[in-house]
């Protein structure tokens, strides 16, 4: 088994590859080009591992570039995600090399690092935790992140906030706006803003409004889901920007995501993967209920990194 520090962008084709067998249905659909878009975002340069046998792909690891601010300070990070091995390579220790080939590259860059991964996968934690013990960073639990449904009703009462489709520039001046010091805020600039509207799935920004003053954003998009009979479109919640977040704003947000897609969406459930900045008595009375899948979220950085007291992140989960 070789792996190889990949350009992630042109290594793509055999990424997807990997990704679309590594996960069975129902998965998020792993094209090439998303995960061209996924690796593509201003910032540090990407990051990647693939493994090959025989010259065939067999495993993927990669890092793509994040902005965030943490108590007012802002730094470049990555997240990391896509971590993937092909069924007939699995059983082989292939993940944890994959981890401990990437991490070991990184830990020069002094970069911080946002990593997702299953609460109920144990064995994929063990995974994580031993290749940062051996790259020699250290880690901090975030709050946990678990996903909810919401299904608008028809007989839900008007909320007072409103969410509306708005540009680049009025988005940023409320992502500015979030200053909560537990929590490690995703900070996009509008270079990164405007790469992720290039997303080749449907996608749209928000503004969140109450009596006529911006009291947050989100960003929204249409996720593909590959299932046993084709593939499902979803409106989803992706990152959510509520520096004073109530089940109001939270609802309104919610419910602009479920008419964001008229027409494109196959379910009339709104996925919401991360609201961890939201109180959990406010989430029940904005509509929003808790699934089964969740999220660990951790922060990975050398022993001096900025976020050692971070206790949330709102982070989209990728």
């Amino acid at each position: 088994m070789q792996l190889e520090h990949v350009d992630p962008i042109a290594a793509a084709e055999e990424a997807s590859l990997v990704l679309r067998e590594a996960w069975p249905p129902p998965a998020l659909h792993y094209t090439a080009d998303y995960l061209r878009w996924q690796l593509g975002f201003p910032g540090p340069a990407p990051k990647a591992v693939l493994a090959r046998e025989g010259g065939e792909p067999a495993g993927f690891i990669g890092v793509a570039p994040r902005r965030f601010r943490f108590r007012g300070a802002v730094s470049a990070g990555y997240v990391l995600s896509f971590v993937s091995v092909r069924p007939k390579f699995q059983g082989q220790g292939l993940a944890s090399r994959l981890y401990s080939e990437l991490l070991a590259g990184l830990r020069g860059s002094g970069l911080p690092i946002v990593v997702f991964v299953e609460a109920r996968s144990a064995p994929a934690q063990r995974v994580l935790f031993k290749a940062v013990e051996a790259a020699e960073l250290s880690m901090k639990r975030l709050a946990t992140c678990q996903n909810h449904g919401f299904v608008p009703r028809a007989s839900a009462a008007p909320t007072q906030a409103v969410a509306r489709p708005a540009g680049v520039d009025d988005v940023l001046a409320a992502i500015a706006a979030c200053g909560d010091e537990r929590v490690l805020w995703s900070a996009p600039d509008a270079a990164q803003l405007e790469h992720s509207l290039r997303d080749p799935r449907s996608r749209r920004l928000l503004l969140v409004e109450e009596a006529g003053r911006a009291v947050g954003a989100a960003a929204v998009f249409l996720s593909e889901i590959a299932t046993a009979r084709g593939f499902d479109r979803v409106a989803t919640l992706d990152a959510l920007f509520l520096p004073e977040p109530t089940a109001d704003r939270l609802a309104a947000v919610l419910r602009a995501t479920s008419e964001a897609f008229a027409g494109q969406a196959t379910a009339p459930v709104v996925s919401a993967p991360n609201l961890a900045i939201v109180p959990p008595d406010q989430r029940r009375p904005a509509g929003a209920r808790a699934t089964d899948a969740t999220f660990d979220a951790f922060v990975v950085h050398p022993d001096d990194g900025p976020w050692r007291d971070a206790e949330a992140t709102n982070l989209e989960v990728v």
